[in-house]
Formats: structure tokens, C-alpha cells, sequence
């Protein structure tokens, strides 16, 4: 598959900051690269992270006989969460290949390598035939679309009638927000081009055709992380500066930025210029 620079970017991003993602975000464990949902069920953070996973299958109804969709799956975590917790079929797609390589690793770690396939895809012009899967998930990785009406539309093509979209992300409350100079230094710190805003990725859902389509706004359950990050930006930047002290291997660019987004994400929910959303639309039967 050919990467444009934006992809390349992206996947840059995330070899980059793997082992900060390992540090502050129990990434070895709960294999989640996303915001944790805290709510009376949760105790941990690690339990906030499963629990998201739990919160988009219940909103989705994800059926033992569904074929899945994980739509930017990193390394793996909600496709071997679905697999394990109700033995579905799960297909996971990413650009980058290296994260495809230790899903499949981890998938077989887990015992659940014969319910789950992970290939190096885009997301917004994938290969697979028209209704083909009965969910498209995507948690916290179609802010990454090139254009996120083009995947919508990829995501109606390859939906069985009957199948359901389900979407867990950042949603600027505004989509002129995507200038304000908190949620740029944000999104350019995490190689992400723009965010939806919810008005928007309503009205292409429905030009697309989908139906029942809800959107609930679920910052007060994701604060907890949006927080967490918030102090690691803090203890982040006295670990670089550590490193400068002691003429270590200093950060590259791209690991500074992404420690400064750390802070800017939390200041942008706390202004109310981003809000953290979870939809859902059905592809009519």
C-alpha cells in the first residue's frame, strides 16, 4: 500500500511514541491506545480502558455471530477484546505494518488468533467486497481520516444491511474550532489533520443512508484520562529535561509535540472546544 505523507506521518507518530504509550497508558496490558471510560463499573484506570471497549459493543449490540471491522485497530486491543469477550470474528486494519505485526503476535498470545485477521489497509478505500462485515468500529482513529465523509461512505459500502457503524472519538464542539490555536497545537502534536464536529458527522451519515443514527456526548465519563494526560505532559517534560541534563538521547520533535498535546487536549475540553463523542447509525435491512 502506498503511504502519502500525512499516513507516513501518522505512522511515524505512533513508532515514536510506543514507549510513552507503554509508560503512561498500560499499554502492555489493556493494549488500548485510547481514553478510558470511568464510570460506577470502574475502579482502575486499566478497568476505564477495557470498559470502553464494553461500552462501544453494548452501543453497537455486537453479536457472537457478527463479523467485525476494527477500523484503525493499532495494535490489536478491541479486536482481541471482541474476539475474547463474545468470540465474534474480527478484522483489524492499520497503515502501518509494524503494529499489524505485533497484533497478530498478541492475538496469538491471547488464544484468539483464529478469530481475528489484521492487514496493512486504509480505512477510507479498503479492498474488501461490498457487505461484507456487520459492524465497523472505529475507536479513536477516524480522526485520522483523510476526508471522514469518505469513510463514512467506505464504511456504508462494506456494511451488510442491517450492519451498524459505531465511532468512539474527538469531536470539536465547532468545526471552526479546529483553528483555535489550543486544538491545532493539539492535533498537530498527535499528526492529526482535523476533527468532525457532530452537526457535520450526523449529516453525513445520513447522506450516506444510515438510519437510528444517536450521538451522545461522553466527556464527563473520558475527564479521568483527558486529566491523566494532562499531568503526564507534567511529568513528561521533567523527564526531558532530565535528559538534557545528563546528555541522554533527546526526544525528537515529534515526542515533544505529542508530550505538549498532552496538556493542550485537556485545556481545549476544559474551554468546551472539543467534546468527546460516541455514535452509532444502522445501515437499513
Amino acid at each position: 500500500m502506498q503511504l502519502t505523507n500525512y499516513h507516513k506521518n501518522i505512522v511515524d507518530y505512533y513508532a515514536e511514541s510506543e514507549n510513552a504509550y507503554k509508560d503512561s497508558w498500560d499499554l502492555n496490558n489493556s493494549l488500548a491506545i485510547h481514553y478510558g471510560y470511568w464510570d460506577d463499573k470502574v475502579k482502575t484506570f486499566p478497568q476505564s480502558l477495557i470498559r470502553m471497549n464494553e461500552v462501544m459493543m453494548e452501543a453497537a449490540n455486537v453479536k457472537p455471530s457478527d463479523k467485525v471491522l476494527d477500523a484503525g485497530c493499532g495494535i490489536g486491543g478491541s479486536s482481541i477484546f471482541l474476539a475474547k469477550k463474545i468470540g465474534c470474528n474480527v478484522t483489524g486494519i492499520s497503515l502501518s505494518e509494524k503494529q499489524v505485526n505485533k497484533a497478530k503476535e498478541l492475538a496469538v498470545k491471547k488464544n484468539v488468533e483464529t478469530k481475528v485477521d489484521f492487514k496493512v489497509m486504509n480505512y477510507c478505500a479498503t479492498s474488501f467486497p461490498d457487505e461484507s462485515f456487520d459492524i465497523v468500529w472505529g475507536c479513536e482513529s477516524i480522526c485520522y481520516a483523510d476526508d471522514k465523509d469518505q469513510f463514512i461512505k467506505e464504511a456504508w459500502r462494506i456494511l451488510k444491511p442491517g450492519g451498524r457503524l459505531v465511532v468512539a472519538d474527538g469531536f470539536v464542539t465547532d468545526f471552526k474550532n479546529n483553528d483555535h490555536p489550543t486544538i491545532r497545537s493539539w492535533l498537530d502534536g498527535w499528526q492529526v489533520n482535523y476533527l468532525e464536529s457532530p452537526q457535520r458527522f450526523q449529516q453525513f451519515m445520513e447522506s450516506a443512508g444510515f438510519k437510528n443514527i444517536s450521538f451522545n456526548d461522553i466527556s464527563k465519563f473520558t475527564v479521568h484520562s483527558s486529566r491523566r494526560l494532562y499531568k503526564f505532559y507534567f511529568l513528561a517534560n521533567l523527564y526531558l529535561t532530565w535528559k538534557t541534563i545528563t546528555f541522554s538521547n533527546r526526544a525528537t520533535e515529534k515526542q515533544k509535540k505529542n508530550i505538549a498535546a498532552c496538556k493542550h487536549q485537556y485545556d481545549g475540553m476544559k474551554k468546551g472546544l472539543w467534546q468527546y463523542g460516541l455514535t452509532v447509525g444502522t445501515k437499513p435491512g
